[in-house]
């Protein structure tokens, strides 16, 4: 018997060695599966961290309203105030995006908090006052243009800033009493308007990653499974947002240039602003004197005009080369010179021109100083944009004990 005792020793020894080596093994496969399940805990961390972020700028990008008129007194002829001052209605709209402005009673009302970029012009002729006033909630007064009585002759003066509104808040024009303003259909004497950037600041949500984690209490595999979509939903956010951010830049800015007259008596003369200052996107033609819009979109146009006063000065903004969109107009107010402006924010499919002509029997003149000048910019585009978001997967499925996932 005493024989069979190393026997049974070896095999009490090697039972107790692979024993040893089963739980070593054991215990380095939990550590393994620890150790990967907080990497993806961590790039889960880092992924909702991006998402959360690109959501809510997202969603303030897109909860934005686009906010662009413009618009023109009309009518054919003057209006006129001698007994007290007088509300101006601008019935003539040319462009009306988000319906903020009312052409029945010629007020613009702020949808959201925000600043917003106001412009207005007035033209009459010189042999009375004319004038036109920016009122806020139709008291505070903003804005002016006014020109005392300087002769024969008619005379055009514009304004504008960025003002800070809240929601709610309106703007109108005014007549003062004993002024006048003039207008028809070519639009002398407009009032418009965009918003350029909201003012409502969202409080970011406090998120606790960590809670959510112990809450979920998920296996590595479903962890993976719910990485994945969280991956497709940051994909498609980013991608939607860069598509918002990347819309093309479109700016131009430009002179006639030369050194003197342009007149023209026997009929209308395309006007080409060949000294260019300006032409980001390359959307004017120096050669052509035509601004073309390369994507649908509301772009702010501006233009100048400066002439001797002796004679007729004038320069009309076409659209496609047939419909009138806005005018400067002087008739002879004596010695001297005048300038005048106009300008609005215009709603342009892509494709679509935009030209100056100097009427029959006017003129403009220039040198190198820019004193007449055609400029514009793209403030957006009006492309819709539809997103689809595959869901997230939110229900938990154990595949491995609670306590090692802690």
């Amino acid at each position: 018997m005493s024989c069979h005792v190393p026997t049974l020793l070896l095999a009490l020894f090697c039972t107790a060695l692979l024993g040893s080596a089963q739980r070593v093994d054991h215990q380095a496969e939990l550590k393994n599966v620890k150790e990967a399940l907080e990497d993806l805990r961590a790039e889960r961390r880092v992924m909702e961290g991006r998402l959360l972020v690109a959501e809510r700028e997202l969603k303030r990008v897109q909860e934005t309203p686009k906010v662009a008129f413009a618009a023109s007194l009309g009518g054919n002829g003057l209006t006129k105030a001698t007994l007290g001052n007088k509300n101006l209605v601008y019935k003539d709209v040319l462009t009306n995006v988000g319906g903020a402005y009312n052409s029945e009673t010629g007020v613009f009302t702020a949808p959201i908090r925000g600043v917003y970029y106001i412009r207005f012009t007035a033209n009459a002729p010189t042999n009375f006052p004319m004038s036109a006033v920016l009122y806020k909630n139709d008291e505070s007064i903003q804005l002016i243009v006014h020109e005392q009585p300087s002769g024969e002759g008619s005379d055009t003066a514009s304004n504008g800033a960025a003002l800070l509104l809240e929601e709610g808040d309106t703007l109108s024009l005014k007549l003062w009493q004993n002024t006048q303003i003039w207008d028809n259909s070519n639009h002398h004497s407009t009032f418009s308007g965009f918003l350029l950037y909201s003012m409502v600041d969202e409080q970011p949500k406090e998120v606790d990653l960590e809670v959510e984690m112990k809450a979920l209490q998920t296996a590595v595999s479903q962890m993976q499974t719910e990485n994945a979509g969280i991956k497709e939903r940051l994909a498609v956010t980013e991608k939607e947002l860069k598509s918002i951010t990347d819309a093309p830049k479109v700016a131009f800015s430009a002179s006639l240039g030369g050194n003197g007259m342009q007149k023209t008596t026997s009929s209308s003369q395309k006007l080409i602003f060949r000294d260019v200052l300006t032409n980001i996107g390359q959307a004017y033609n120096s050669e052509t004197g035509v601004f073309t819009a390369p994507i649908r979109g509301v772009y702010y146009i501006r233009f100048t005009a400066n002439a001797p006063t002796e004679f007729t000065m004038s320069a009309v903004l076409y659209k496609n080369d047939e419909s009138i969109q806005l005018i400067v107009h002087e008739q002879p107010s004596g010695e001297g010179s005048d300038t005048a402006s106009n300008g609005a924010a215009l709603l342009l499919e892509e494709g679509d021109t935009l030209s100056l002509k100097l009427w029959q029997n006017t003129q403009i003149w220039d040198n190198s100083n820019h004193h007449s000048t055609f400029s514009g910019f793209l403030l957006y585009s009006m492309e819709p944009v539809e997103v689809q978001r595959p869901p997230v997967e939110r229900r938990v499925k154990l595949l491995v004990p609670p306590q090692y996932l802690q």
